[in-house]
């Protein structure tokens, strides 16, 4: 977070406390697209993007980090979506899926007030933003900055069928441009959005206790070019840039996939196939923090040391080469979740 004074600093850190509070109020392993760990994880590179999209954009740091912090507050209401008779995702009138509310097992400040207000079937960047108002207010903020932080989180969800007026309203400010490319980003684009793809689509790819690596590789492409719509949709140029970067970057990790499988043992062992590998057995419970720190303190440490000992192999010079590629992977993910990829 930008530096602020210290009555400020406090209030955020209370917030931010309460925030990641809330989540924890489910005990739902899996739900949709996201699972235990997911709003934490993204409500966290959402925000560090947040401030570097807004350092590079010249945009107000302090509105950005209190709104992407409180952008998904009230996320976790949102159940499984519901379908129709053929199984189509039902819309309501903005063009966003209908979802069951899910209710949480225990008790706050933020689900009382959900309650108190009656914010159920309430889309969750209006819910959030609405919370977000009166938690703010009760601090005795600026009024103005108060109105601000809560229209940045109202705008991080963009409706389909919104007039040009208000479209043009609400997107702006640059701050409600900022949060929608950096939740956009996160979700869809990059290493980070391969990460929530394998623990989304995984499951589906097991079967008889193995992994169909094949098949799971094959669904990559059509998928990276199904994100190129968000890509393109981004406001920002900085978004526009690194949106099309991850986009490439995506492109080339399946090509390297699709080689790999020329020789499984070995990039199983020491390539990209095996960190995929390695995600997919963790698809119970995901934890991109956990599982990053994983691969780079244990996982790449202990093949270093295995070609250290094996350097008389024929095939140690490719070995190399696929951990290589697996280190770089660990990077960039590393440095997409900290908003500067």
């Amino acid at each position: 977070m930008t530096p602020v004074d210290g009555h400020i600093q406090k209030i955020y850190e209370e917030i931010e406390d309460l925030v990641f509070e809330t989540f924890e109020l489910w005990d739902n392993d899996r739900v949709g697209f996201r699972w235990k760990h997911y709003l934490p994880n993204h409500t966290k590179r959402v925000h560090a993007a947040c401030l570097e999209l807004g350092k590079r954009e010249g945009a107000s740091l302090l509105e950005l980090s209190f709104a992407s912090t409180l952008h998904d507050i009230t996320k976790a209401y949102d159940g499984e979506i519901y379908t129709d008779s053929n199984g189509n995702r039902i819309l309501d009138e903005n063009g966003f899926w209908k979802n069951e509310v899910l209710l949480p097992a225990r008790q706050n400040k933020v689900t009382r007030l959900y309650d108190s207000n009656n914010l159920y079937g309430t889309m969750h960047h209006l819910s959030g933003a609405f919370i977000a108002r009166t938690l703010l207010e009760e601090y005795g903020l600026e009024q103005s900055f108060v109105d601000n932080v809560s229209a940045i989180i109202a705008a991080h969800v963009k409706p389909r069928n919104l007039p040009a007026e208000e479209y043009n309203r609400i997107y702006s400010k640059i701050e409600s441009q900022i949060i929608y490319d950096a939740d956009t980003i996160d979700a869809n684009l990059g290493f980070v959005a391969f990460f929530r793809n394998i623990h989304i689509h995984a499951p589906r790819y097991k079967k008889n206790g193995g992994f169909d690596m094949g098949n799971y590789i094959n669904s990559i492409e059509p998928w990276i070019n199904r994100k190129q719509d968000f890509a393109d949709g981004l406001f920002t140029r900085t978004a526009r840039k690194i949106g099309e970067e991850r986009q490439q970057r995506k492109r080339y990790l399946y090509q390297q996939l699709v080689s790999e499988q020329q020789d499984p043992a070995l990039n199983s062992k020491y390539g990209m196939m095996g960190i995929l590998n390695y995600f997919v057995e963790q698809t119970d419970e995901p934890d991109f923090g956990k599982q990053l720190g994983y691969l780079q303190q244990r996982w790449i440490p202990e093949r270093k040391k295995l070609l250290e000992h094996d350097r008389s192999s024929h095939n140690h010079e490719m070995a190399m080469k696929s951990l290589e590629h697996s280190v770089d992977f660990c990077t960039i993910l590393s440095e997409e979740a900290l908003g500067i990829k």
